[in-house]
């Protein structure tokens, strides 16, 4: 109901103010003088304008015409842009997808080589006697490694084998 009784109070201040511009454009002479010539002078203003495009209908008929083929080759041009971007863009996903496959069948290769190699290893390392004349340097002292004996040429000083 308050948007109908806000309508008809904007209806009812248009018609009550054209009503009294009215009324004031009637009372007065100098502005019912200036109203007409106003009018006047747009009627003829207006006539002029439709005269002028008359007589040189053509030039903006072939304005127009050549505006809209410019405009239609440029969205042509840009629909083939478009056209081109996307068949690039499906052409990237491809490859993409064919570099994923790749890393993706190398990465198994690693790991079949890793896995073989830890294999081996495990193998050789069950496989391998240690020798009585090795010692192990990661658990034996001082104490238990051997002495190489003294060589005849040997006075102290150090000799360089290089």
């Amino acid at each position: 109901m308050s948007g109908n009784s806000g309508k008809n109070w904007l209806y009812g201040g248009l018609i009550t103010g054209v009503a009294a511009g009215l009324i004031y454009v009637a009372g007065n002479k100098k502005v019912r003088t200036k109203v007409t010539n106003t009018f006047e002078s747009v009627t003829e203003r207006t006539n002029e304008f439709l005269i002028f495009i008359r007589e040189n209908r053509e030039p903006f008929v072939d304005h127009i015409k050549a505006s809209a083929e410019r405009v239609a080759e440029i969205v042509e041009e840009a629909s083939e842009d478009i056209q081109r971007i996307v068949e690039t863009s499906q052409h990237l996903k491809e490859h993409t997808f064919d570099i994923l496959g790749t890393i993706h069948e190398a990465k198994e290769e690693f790991e079949q080589l890793s896995s073989q190699l830890k294999h081996k290893t495990e193998r050789e390392a069950e496989r391998a006697v240690p020798d009585e004349d090795v010692i192990s340097l990661e658990g034996g002292g001082e104490e238990e490694r051997k002495q190489l004996p003294p060589s005849s040429e040997d006075n102290g000083e150090r000799k360089d084998t290089v």
